[in-house]
C-alpha cells in the first residue's frame, strides 16, 4: 500500500509541474518579468527537488516512480491543451 501511495503522489506531482512549467512558458511569452523571474524559481526549485526524491529516496521503485512521474506530466499537459474542453464539460456538469 506504502508504494501505491508514493506513485499516486508522484502522479499529481507530474500534474501540478506540467501545469506550472506551462504557467512559466505563458509568462515568458507575455514578457511578464517579475512573474516570470518567479515562476523560474519555483520551476527549478522543484525540478531539483523531485528529481533528489527519486535519486536519494526509492532506489527500488525508481522505475516505477519515474514512469508513473511521466505519465502525470503528459496528463498535465493533456489538461492544458484541453482545459476549455474541459471547463465546458465541468459548468453542464454544474447547472
Amino acid at each position: 500500500m506504502e508504494i501505491f501511495a508514493k506513485y499516486l503522489i508522484f502522479f499529481f506531482v507530474g500534474i501540478l509541474q506540467d501545469l506550472f512549467i506551462t504557467y512559466y512558458y505563458y509568462v515568458i511569452a507575455k514578457e511578464y518579468f517579475l512573474k516570470a523571474t518567479v515562476a523560474s524559481v519555483l520551476v527549478t526549485l522543484l525540478n531539483l527537488i523531485i528529481l533528489y526524491k527519486i535519486l536519494t529516496g526509492i532506489e527500488d521503485q525508481a522505475i516505477g516512480i519515474i514512469l508513473i512521474y511521466a505519465l502525470g506530466n503528459g496528463v498535465g499537459t493533456a489538461i492544458i491543451l484541453k482545459r476549455h474542453k474541459i471547463r465546458k464539460i465541468f459548468l453542464k456538469l454544474f447547472r
